[in-house]
Order: structure tokens, then sequence, then C-alpha cells
């Protein structure tokens, strides 16, 4: 059985954040989640690793609970948050996975600090989204109601807008989307994060990022994912000096819909 998690506080400046470390083999690897997502997300994952790797997840800045800066939301905040979470743990170098925003903060990460990266892992995500899935997560985000009166109205919600999942998997979301405030449920992430990332977002560079990234590079695409085309993974794979690609019958989510395989190709390819 998988060891439970422990929780540790940095900051960065004036923004605290938030990693969760579960014990296991080498090599680290540091796993990074998408947008009004949370570290917790990778309970599944971290679960099918089961001690075979080293994981630290960390709550991006704006989500759970991690701090939420007024701005400051720039793709380079975020990279240089996950190396100082790297600093503070001590860790040199570090495999990087990372799911959908979180992937193209790994790309970034990878080129710009390539002596902290020994492997790349990014997960349904790249240069050109597709644009029913980039509406979608503009729409999840942004429209989103602020509050639910009770669990059994959040977990509706969650139902209604992302079905096919598993009740644990309702049931992570339930517990780590949300806080209790005021006799309600709130959203951890900030909406004006959430605004602000996407207003800011740039993906142009993502190519010229891919084309300096020296590491081993793993793409993963959902086969019925609507952000990653296989388009886009085929030449996100050409593009970097040592790149290899798998497609796994998952949506968008590979992490909540297929966490063993993505598991196996992780543990895999880290060693």
């Amino acid at each position: 059985m998988t060891l439970p998690p422990t929780l540790h506080a940095f900051s960065r400046g004036v923004t605290g954040i938030r990693a969760w470390q579960w014990p296991g083999d080498s090599p680290t690897t540091l796993l990074l989640h998408g947008i009004g997502n949370y570290a917790r997300y990778w309970d599944f994952f971290a679960d099918a690793v089961a001690g075979r790797l080293h994981l630290i997840a960390t709550d991006a800045r704006g989500h759970g609970e991690s701090g939420q800066p007024t701005g400051d939301y720039a793709p380079q905040e975020f990279v240089a948050d996950a190396v100082a979470v790297l600093d503070a743990l001590a860790i040199e170098r570090a495999v990087v996975v990372g799911h959908s925003m979180g992937g193209t903060h790994a790309i970034r990460l990878a080129a710009t600090h390539p002596d902290r990266v020994d492997r790349v892992v990014v997960v349904d995500a790249g240069p050109e989204p597709l644009p029913e899935g980039a509406e979608r997560a503009r729409r999840l985000s942004l429209e989103r109601p602020e509050r639910f009166a009770n669990t059994d109205e959040a977990l509706a919600y969650l139902r209604r807008t992302s079905p096919g999942y598993t009740d644990e998997v309702y049931a992570n979301r339930l517990r780590w989307l949300f806080r209790d405030e005021e006799g309600g449920l709130a959203w951890r992430s900030s909406r004006d994060a959430l605004a602000s990332i996407m207003t800011g977002a740039r993906r142009g560079d993502l190519w010229e990022a891919l084309r300096v990234i020296r590491s081993p590079t793993l793409v993963v695409r959902g086969t019925r994912s609507n952000v990653l085309s296989a388009d886009v993974a085929q030449r996100m794979v050409k593009t970097v000096a040592d790149g290899r690609l798998i497609e796994l019958d998952a949506g968008h989510n590979v992490a909540l819909d297929r966490p063993k395989e993505l598991a196996e190709a992780v543990v895999a390819f880290a060693r």
C-alpha cells in the first residue's frame, strides 16, 4: 500500500507554495498539474507508482493551498516556483511530469533550467491546443458557479460538467477542489488567477522551447483528447532532441482515466 504523502510549506517572495511528497525510490519526480486542479490530482497516479519513484506534487500558485497573489501568473513565475520547491527540498535534478498547463510549464522548465531536469514527461499538452479543449477550459474556469450550498450540489456539478469518472475520482475532486466556507463550499482555486493565466497564456514560444530541450522527452497523448492532436504530438516528438510518444485510451485527464498505464509508462521512462 502506498504511504500517504507529507505536506510541505515553502515560500517564494511573498507567495506561499504547498507541495506533497510521497516516499519512494529514485529518481525524484516532480508533478505539475493543469489549470484549475491541485497537487492531489496525482493521488491515483501515485498509488499506481507504488513507491517506485519519489514523488513531489505542488499546488500551483493560485490553486489549492498555495498563495494567490495579485497578478504574477506569467509562465516564468510557475517555472520559478518549481525551481524554488526543488531548492527547498535540496533536489539537484528531477524527472518532471506536467499535465496540461503543467505540461507547458514542464517544457519551459526543461528549456530554461536544463541542469535541473533529467527527463521530461508532457501529458496531453502542447504548443497548439485544439479549439474545443481550449474553449472547454475557459468555460469551466471562468463561467463556473462561485460557490455551492452543500456537497451534493457541488458533486452534481462535477458529474454534469465532467462525466464518466469513477466514484473515487469524484470523491477526490470533491475533497481537493473545494473548501468549507460560511456553510457552503467555495473553490480553492482563484477565479482571478485562472483569468490571469488564460489572458497571459502564450504558446508561440513553446516550439522554440522544445527545440532547445536536450533531456529525453516523453509525450503522452490521450487518444480521446480534445486538447492535444495526434499531428501536434508527432511534431513535438520530432522537434525535441530525444523524443518519444505514447498514446493511451484516455481523454485529456490521462492521470484520472488511465493512472496505472500512465504510471507504468513514467516509471519505465524515468529509469
